[in-house]
């Protein structure tokens, strides 16, 4: 188990102790002051990410503020509070609280969290839909459904993960809308002659 380094509250020296014994006795070497420190065990054991959460066993051992019943794994950066590894959310180099995640969602102080997304393949798969629908429309929207589908083909799809069949959908109604259109050019051209 690592070291915790701590301060003195006095001479503000670092000092470094074991943190295996939770409570530690001891005398600042600088200033001679008596110091009672108290350490959280589990910021120094080496945990997996997510794995699961323990149950409390002794009644010394710390619990989560959220799930009584649960090991305290981690200490919430935005709060403090103490919180088992099914309420720590990594988020960057952060652990969070559920009320810490929302508390900054609220004030928009979390923006590494996606809350929304443009669905690029819903707009082309619409766009070619409505060109099918209002033929008239179709010689613009076309064209706009094609591109848009090519130029976001790489861009993140919902946050529910679905697959580019939207895109490829959108493409071939577009691409039949423009055949019929230039059919629909040459029968015109060919008329007139």
């Amino acid at each position: 188990m690592a070291a915790a380094s701590f301060e003195c509250p006095k001479c503000h020296t670092e000092l470094e102790a074991s943190p295996e014994p939770a409570q530690l006795e001891c005398t600042c070497p600088k200033c001679d002051s008596q110091l009672l420190a108290w350490f959280f065990p589990p910021l120094f054991r080496s945990r997996p990410v997510g794995a699961a959460a323990t149950s409390v066993i002794d009644q010394s051992e710390a619990s989560c503020f959220y799930h009584p019943q649960k090991q305290a794994a981690q200490v919430c950066d935005g709060c403090g509070r103490l919180i088992c590894s099914l309420c720590s959310v990594e988020l960057g180099a952060e652990h969070l609280c559920p009320t810490c995640i929302s508390a900054g969602r609220r004030k928009g102080k979390i923006t590494a969290l996606e809350g929304s997304r443009t669905c690029y393949d819903r707009i082309a798969l619409s766009l070619a839909i409505v060109g099918m629908v209002f033929y008239a429309f179709s010689i613009v929207l076309a064209p706009i459904a094609i591109y848009v589908a090519i130029r976001h083909w790489n861009s993140p799809g919902s946050l529910l993960g679905v697959s580019k069949n939207r895109y490829v959908i959108a493409i071939i109604i577009a691409s039949l809308e423009l055949i019929g259109w230039f059919f629909f050019a040459s029968a015109v051209i060919f008329a007139h002659k």
